[in-house]
């Protein structure tokens, strides 16, 4: 072997093909770490926002009504979809304020009068680091439910 000042000749430079891939495998497991813990937080957010919404559509209860029922599905719906809509208008990624509202469901009432709304919430984030791989978008969604209650319960007052 020819050795010119203690190395073999024809290894200079053998490990410069190798930091590139190296380069990209960490910058890709970096966007992974960071994306994926933005997912996980929007997931939070999207069960955060729809939960909220389930509770504005609660909020619309007959008054005159002798006993606790919510107001029609149109009303209910509309409540909904305005505080998704102010949510997005305040920032909130929501993909879709107008699709938030999911119907209304009986659960619990003799009568069968709806009691329980139900929302569905989307949120679209722009990736970080995963855009070089052509990640351009996170999405998350959550759901959520309400219903109106009335009075206290003394598990309540504690």
């Amino acid at each position: 072997m020819n050795r010119v000042r203690g190395r073999l000749r024809g290894d200079g430079g053998s490990i410069a093909p190798a930091v590139p891939v190296l380069a990209l495998v960490l910058l890709l497991l970096a966007g992974l770490v960071v994306d994926a813990g933005r997912q996980l937080s929007a997931r939070a957010r999207a069960v955060a926002y729809a939960e909220e919404a389930a509770r504005a559509g609660a909020a619309a209860v007959d008054l005159d009504a002798p006993d606790l029922q919510l107001l029609p599905e149109d009303q209910v719906a509309a409540r909904v979809t305005a505080y998704c809509t102010a949510a997005a208008a305040a920032g909130a990624p929501i993909a879709d304020p107008a699709s938030c509202f999911r119907g209304t469901t009986s659960v619990g009432d003799p009568a069968g009068r709806p009691t329980v709304v139900r929302t569905h919430v989307d949120l679209v984030l722009p990736a970080s680091l995963l855009g070089i791989v052509g990640v351009h978008d996170l999405r998350a969604s959550g759901d959520g439910s309400a219903r109106p209650f009335e009075g206290t319960r003394e598990e309540d007052a504690r």
